[in-house]
């Protein structure tokens, strides 16, 4: 007898014709009719199965549309309704898009950026133009969680042909799965488009190193757009394009786009306001636009913003609609992301992030700042591990395009900073804790302490940190208690110093006048207080109003000295302070025995080589020269600079001060020759060390008075030329109408007019 054993035969349909396998046949002797009955009988069951196993498959597939009993089949054809009527403000990028459909290379293509910019939309444009061309295949896949995933990716299986076996291998989601799928995909037409959208979660996506979901092609393209938008992550195959948000009249026509007859000025206003976040402008530009809308125009809806919480303000009232999707509310979707950062182990990027909100939007906030103990204790960092989990929070928010990595290079010094969008800054802000907001304070406070005003090596610092301060100030103040009220009033006078002396007084003058208005909880004679109005008294005379200066300064020496125990250090530097605005009102006697008195008493308390003692005893040298004791002033300077230079350093600016001083005494005594010399080294030094073109202290202008010592030689043209210079120079920094700007042009007039030469 012949006996055949069929074991795990197997019948695969190719071209219409059914090839049947069988890998053991038992029975060796077969004659030539028995073969043939075999022959005759395979062909019949070939016959039957061509025509069988195709109208299954159709069976199958047509179930799938159904519903049937399986899992829910998902469209994958893209919600074109929610494509915007005009893509603005995103040319380039689509441009670069048709570039990869049109011809594909092998590399797929990231569009990442944050939550709301509009990828998308932007995907969306790109299927629609895929779309219009007859024959080519165009898919759309959500990545929103696994699920949604599975089911594009197995409704796209279905329609290249894939069999019951195949989805069963593709919804359980192994190694094999991905390869059939890419066998799938490998006979469609050339020229197809599969777009995975929301793809935030890269466990969904399997491996990105050519053999998982996720591969180039040059039969087609992959497009995938994501919130992370490092290129390290996507892996070299990647081509990834950041959509950052939109520029200003882009972001003003989409505002139009939506509101028939709307304002443009108001809708270019809104747009700035809004940070050009694409889903920003488009729920604010929709519920303005809407039948019976809350708000008459793009100003009163940004009225409202300023004056509500902005997630309140920037939330789609769809009416019949019901609530938005959340990926579509903003002030769930920034959320989201950190949600999935918990989820991936870094806990503390909340934290961080609220923390972070503390601060200014859009502008660098120092990778420093948030190394200090307050901030570990926030994120709940033991100190051992604080740099490693720091950085890991800052690369996770960084990779979601929550936060923006920058630097700063001033003087030669490369500072790593982090930035964030307004409307994220604002959104986390709201639901920052007053401990959070305490500890944003603790940071500055703790960066500042080490802050002396009159050392250039902190001045970079202090410019980076004001409009953070001023933005604590603005917001967190109702979350602070007396402590820390005090500290962030004490660091801001600390920066409001360092402007003046840096040569930003006007910057300075107005940090102290924002602040001071923050002061009111706390009392008239309050330290903190008196010390900030000390400082704006101070900067008001650097701005050229010493009358004014010298006014507000006897006022506090009052309060000071009505005190019981006032701190004297504080008393000592408003004396101090006082006594040279006598002077540069005029009266230089009683200037010359107030600052010697100080001078006595920071010897006593602080020491002669104590950097306010120097500064005291330099400011007498000045008085002494301008009451007639020339000699005596010159042997003070020389005995300042010297002890200055061993204090601290040649090339800090109290030593280069002392020098400009020395010049100047003898330009008043006209020894012009000898200033030029002092003054062009003294020059040289702080161009070194500041760069050209650095605002200098409107009391100590070294050019102005080098033009003097030219004009004093006769070397009128070069003097001329110098002043001229700095005419135009100091008009653009401080104005036509400030004393330093008006004394360079009388001393010009003066030089044009024979009579006075």
């Amino acid at each position: 007898m012949v006996h055949f054993s069929f074991r795990r035969a197997r019948f695969r349909a190719v071209g219409g014709v059914v090839v049947v396998v069988a890998p053991v046949v038992a029975g060796l002797l077969l004659d030539a009719q028995v073969v043939g009955s075999i022959a005759g009988l395979l062909g019949a069951v070939a016959a039957v199965l061509g025509v069988w196993l195709p109208q299954r498959r159709a069976g199958q597939r047509q179930a799938g549309r159904r519903g049937g009993s399986g899992p829910a089949r998902r469209s994958v054809t893209a919600p074109v309704g929610d494509a915007p009527l005009v893509l603005r403000g995103r040319e380039a990028q689509m441009a670069r898009l048709r570039a990869a459909l049109a011809r594909p290379a092998e590399r797929f293509v990231v569009v990442a950026g944050l939550a709301g910019v509009g990828k998308s939309a932007l995907a969306l444009a790109l299927y629609a133009h895929a779309a219009d061309r007859r024959g080519r295949h165009t898919w759309w896949v959500s990545a929103r969680t696994p699920e949604t995933f599975v089911d594009g990716i197995v409704a796209v299986a279905e329609l290249l042909g894939a069999d019951a076996t195949d989805v069963e291998i593709l919804r359980a989601g192994n190694g094999r799965a991905h390869d059939v799928f890419w066998e799938l995909l490998s006979q469609a037409d050339r020229g197809w488009l599969l777009i995975i959208d929301d793809a935030d979660e890269f466990g969904v996506l399997g491996a990105l190193d050519g053999t998982g979901w996720i591969r180039p092609s040059r039969r087609g393209l992959v497009l995938v757009t994501s919130r992370i938008n490092s290129g390290h992550l996507w892996g070299h195959a990647a081509d990834v394009i950041t959509l950052g948000p939109l520029a200003e009249e882009p972001a003003t026509l989409v505002l139009l786009d939506l509101v028939d007859g709307g304002s443009a000025a108001q809708a270019r206003s809104l747009a700035r306001r809004l940070g050009g976040l694409a889903l920003a402008l488009r729920v604010a530009g929709s519920d303005i636009g809407w039948e019976f809308s809350r708000w008459e125009s793009f100003a009163s809806y940004e009225r409202a913003l300023e004056s509500e919480d902005v997630t309140d303000v920037l939330r789609l009232d769809g009416g019949v609609d019901g609530p938005p999707e959340p990926r579509r509310a903003l002030e769930t979707t920034f959320e989201l992301s950190l949600t999935s950062l918990g989820e991936a182990g870094v806990p503390y990027a909340t934290p961080l992030l609220r923390l972070l909100s503390c601060y200014t939007p859009h502008l660098p906030i120092p990778v420093s700042l948030l190394t200090c103990a307050a901030v570990r204790s926030l994120l709940d960092d033991p100190a051992r591990d604080a740099d490693r989990h720091l950085h890991r929070a800052l690369r996770g928010l960084a990779q979601l395009s929550l936060v923006t990595e920058g630097h700063l290079e001033r003087g030669g010094t490369r500072t790593k900073t982090v930035s964030l969008h307004p409307l994220v800054s604002e959104t986390s802000r709201s639901q920052a804790s007053g401990g959070t907001h305490r500890v944003a304070v603790d940071a500055v406070v703790t960066a500042l302490d080490p802050l002396r005003a009159d050392d250039s090596r902190t001045w970079p610092l202090a410019a980076v940190l004001i409009p953070h301060v001023r933005q604590l100030l603005a917001t967190s103040t109702p979350y602070l208690g007396e402590e820390h009220h005090a500290g962030l009033l004490d660091a801001a006078a600390r920066l409001v110093a360092a402007a003046a002396w840096s040569g930003a007084t006007v910057t300075s003058e107005q940090l102290a006048v924002d602040a001071l208005t923050h002061t009111t909880s706390l009392g008239d004679d309050h330290t903190s207080r008196l010390n900030l109005s000390a400082e704006l008294a101070w900067a008001i005379g650097r701005n050229g109003r010493w009358d004014t200066a010298r006014a507000m300064l006897t006022s506090l020496l009052g309060v000071w000295e009505r005190q019981t125990d006032p701190p004297l250090l504080a008393v000592l530097d408003v004396r101090h302070k006082l006594a040279w605005a006598t002077g540069k009102t005029g009266s230089w006697e009683p200037a010359r025995t107030q600052l010697a008195a100080v001078a006595r008493q920071r010897r006593h308390v602080l020491g002669d080589d104590h950097p306010d003692t120097l500064h005291t005893r330099c400011c007498l040298a000045w008085a002494m020269w301008r009451t007639g004791s020339g000699t005596e002033a010159e042997a003070e300077y020389r005995r300042v600079i010297a002890d200055r230079r061993q204090v601290l350093g040649d090339d800090h600016v109290e030593v280069l001060d002392a020098y400009y001083s020395l010049a100047e005494g003898y330009v008043l005594d006209g020894r012009h020759e000898e200033a030029e010399t002092v003054l062009r080294t003294a020059i040289a030094h702080r161009d070194r060390i500041l760069g050209y073109g650095h605002p200098e202290t409107l009391d100590n202008c070294p050019r102005y008075w080098l033009g003097r010592a030219l004009q004093g030689q006769g070397r009128y043209a070069e003097a001329s030329e110098l002043l001229g210079i700095l005419l135009r120079e100091q008009t653009a920094l401080f104005g036509a109408d400030h004393p330093a700007t008006a004394a360079i042009r009388a001393r010009l007039s003066e030089q044009d007019d024979p009579t006075t030469r």
